[in-house]
């Protein structure tokens, strides 16, 4: 009977992923603790069963080939369903996962997703990640479905079979140019925005609400010039629309910082919080994973 060359040993695997990873048998035997030579014959035992070079070896260090650059997803795809596999197994105690999969709304993805994954890759540089933004739907059914890991949106995910849970909030401030008379003041009242053009929100969203229902408190009169469902985008636009726009203070801050031309100022008198929401599958409410991204979530500050 021929002998069969089917990888029946997952090792084979994560062998080669971490020689990819690390560019040398000796730093992927030191990732996955083992010596090199177990490293380089786990991986000829690999080549010789595909019958083709996986490597170029080249004075110490090792190359993939393009074989092994185009089974390089395949194999970090196989060891992330394996991690998630084995985390169910043992559901209530779970190790970090090796790559982990987020989506999140897209002022969330572009300005508060950079600064978690830097400050976990800091701390675990052996972390992949994956990052996607859809719509609040796709989001819930894609964490139903398994097909990401972890969510965030500054709105609640309503499914019975997810955890999920409120991480953080932010105050509303107002972005306008800093060119714009109100800049001058450090700090505004809801009186300053009588007459003043607004980049508002869309209708569904809680915010709106809320704004739409203070100015009617106030008798405050404004001009709705752009509406949007992207607070980045919104605040892009306040200096072409000679607009001001009113956003949670994690993201504007970010913008700001990096925007000469923009600035924001709190508002005596507005005292709604953004907040911010994490979900994720009922299995993965007590893993390592969530932690670390609950730690790394950032606070807001106004320094």
């Amino acid at each position: 009977m021929p002998k069969s060359n089917r990888i029946r040993r997952l090792k084979h695997i994560e062998a080669f992923s971490a020689v990819v990873s690390t560019g040398s048998f000796s730093a992927a035997a030191r990732q996955l603790g083992v010596s090199q030579p177990a490293i380089s014959q786990l991986i000829k035992v690999l080549e010789d069963s595909i019958g083709a070079p996986l490597f170029i070896r080249r004075n110490g260090a090792v190359f993939p080939t393009n074989r092994a650059e185009s089974l390089r997803e395949d194999a970090v795809s196989l060891l992330a369903h394996l991690d998630r596999f084995q985390a169910q197994l043992s559901y209530g105690h779970t190790g970090l996962l090796s790559t982990i999969r987020l989506s999140a709304s897209m002022s969330i993805a572009n300005e508060i997703l950079p600064q978690m994954v830097s400050k976990i890759t800091a701390h675990h540089p052996e972390a992949m990640f994956y990052v996607s933004s859809v719509p609040l739907p796709d989001m819930v059914q894609a964490l139903v479905q398994g097909h990401i890991d972890f969510a965030f949106h500054t709105r609640r995910f309503d499914h019975p079979g997810l955890h999920s849970e409120i991480i953080g909030a932010a105050p509303q401030v107002a972005v306008l140019p800093a060119s714009h008379p109100l800049a001058a003041r450090d700090t505004l009242a809801v009186a300053d925005f009588d007459g003043q053009r607004i980049v508002t929100s869309t209708r569904n969203d809680p915010a709106y609400r809320y704004f739409a229902r203070l100015w009617q408190e106030h008798g405050i009169s404004v001009k709705t010039v752009l509406q949007s469902p992207f607070a980045g985008f919104s605040i892009q636009m306040v200096n072409a629309m000679s607009a001001v726009t009113f956003s949670n203070a994690l993201v504007a801050k970010h913008i700001c910082d990096r925007n000469s031309d923009l600035v924001y100022r709190t508002v005596d008198g507005v005292e709604y919080q953004t907040p911010f929401y994490m979900a994720c599958a009922d299995w993965q409410a007590t893993s390592d994973t969530r932690e670390l991204l609950m730690n790394s979530f950032p606070e807001y500050s106004t320094q």
